[in-house]
């Protein structure tokens, strides 16, 4: 089996609602996905997908088309697509970075491994301890009675897990928004809240030490990316498990934050992480070092989704209660099969081949705007 074509095409989608996050990164509308699909000479096609959202990551869709176009894609060519390792080497030695466009290939590699074998991935990482998982629902920034009232809809739908998107407001504001959903639904519910590195430490040390008491499962990304010396202190000073998620892009980063007790969470992102295997060396530090993971999720379209999926039934140390596999359910259409997985906010893990979901070929062609193709090149 050797790779005969790659294509990766640039996806857009409406979200239902715009999405308001911290001051660091503004209102998302719209998805931008780039769909890859690696094609091999038996006929057999793999999916893969990256999704940028800057600033939040280095990677633009352009950049990420750019990258597939003019250096990973090409060292994939002639080569036999179930040799993994051998191509995330290839791919270091060629780029430092570029987790996103690494990633979307890495998923499609997997997607080829499990449809080659005729097994789900999920079998290829060791096999599934659980066929379902619940599902949270994250809410944007927005006044305390909008979140009461967006927790208390979702729950009619099953949901009882919830995510509060902070960083936007002021901090007193943001620290009344806490209490008051700690007094409307107390233990009924778990809770975590997000500020997307919206906060310097004065405000964090503000907002932990104003939230004493209210049951948060953690609070994540409470400073920048970077800040050790800001993290530190806060750990000290901690009222709430903390976690993080773009402190914790690879698995260097991972082993500086374990090692030192910095964090009791690891937030995976399969895109952000690298795709599978990635996600897997960070997985693995947390379960070594006896930290939580929380499966999470961008703006993603269902192929991402999946490969979340494939992965988060494998790993024993998933936090208790829902993980992000509501994106899809946030778009205005999804050009995939997953959402049918989704079930009374539950998502269960498919048993077919690769990562188990199909193309929307129709709804692709829709949403899909500027493409690249590299085709086969002779090998000697």
């Amino acid at each position: 089996m050797k790779v005969d074509r790659i294509e990766a095409q640039h996806v857009t989608i409406p979200l239902v609602t715009p999405y308001v996050l911290s001051r660091k990164y503004g209102t998302v509308t719209h998805s931008h996905a780039v769909v890859v699909r690696v094609y091999t000479d038996d006929g057999l096609v793999g999916l893969g997908e990256a999704d940028p959202l800057p600033p939040f990551t280095e990677e633009s869709w352009a950049g990420v088309m750019g990258t597939i176009e003019g250096v990973l894609g090409p060292l994939l060519m002639g080569r036999d697509p179930r040799d993994i390792l051998e191509h995330r080497l290839l791919a270091d030695r060629a780029l430092e970075g570029d987790l996103l466009a690494k990633g979307a290939l890495d998923m499609a590699l997997w997607d080829l491994l499990g449809k080659s074998n005729g097994t789900p991935v999920w079998r290829l990482l060791g096999g599934k301890l659980r066929g379902s998982v619940p599902l949270l629902w994250p809410f944007g920034s927005g006044t305390s009675a909008q979140d009461l009232e967006r927790i208390q809809a979702k729950r009619a739908e099953g949901y009882g897990t919830f995510m509060i998107k902070m960083g936007a407001l002021p901090i007193e504001t943001e620290i009344q928004r806490a209490q008051a959903i700690q007094e409307r639904f107390g233990d009924e519910i778990r809770w975590n809240v997000d500020a997307n590195q919206g906060w310097d430490l004065g405000m964090a040390t503000r907002f932990m030490q104003g939230t004493r008491g209210c049951g948060l499962d953690f609070v994540e990304q409470p400073v920048p990316r970077g800040d050790l010396a800001g993290l530190r202190t806060l750990r000290g000073l901690a009222t709430h498990p903390i976690s993080a998620d773009e402190g914790v892009q690879t698995a260097a980063e991972a082993l500086v934050l374990a090692g030192e007790g910095l964090v009791d969470v690891f937030s995976l992102k399969v895109t952000k992480n690298g795709g599978i295997s990635r996600s897997l060396d960070i997985a693995a530090v947390a379960r070594l070092q006896g930290l939580g993971v929380l499966v999470n999720s961008m703006i993603e379209l269902g192929i991402t989704q999946a490969a979340a999926l494939q992965l988060a039934v494998t790993l024993p140390n998933l936090v208790p209660g829902g993980h992000c596999f509501m994106s899809t359910l946030r778009l205005t259409d999804d050009i995939t099969s997953f959402r049918g997985l989704v079930r009374r906010a539950e998502v269960h893990v498919p048993d077919l081949p690769g990562l188990g979901v199909e193309l929307d070929e129709a709804a692709l062609a829709h949403h899909a705007a500027e493409g690249v193709t590299i085709r086969s090149r002779v090998r000697t």
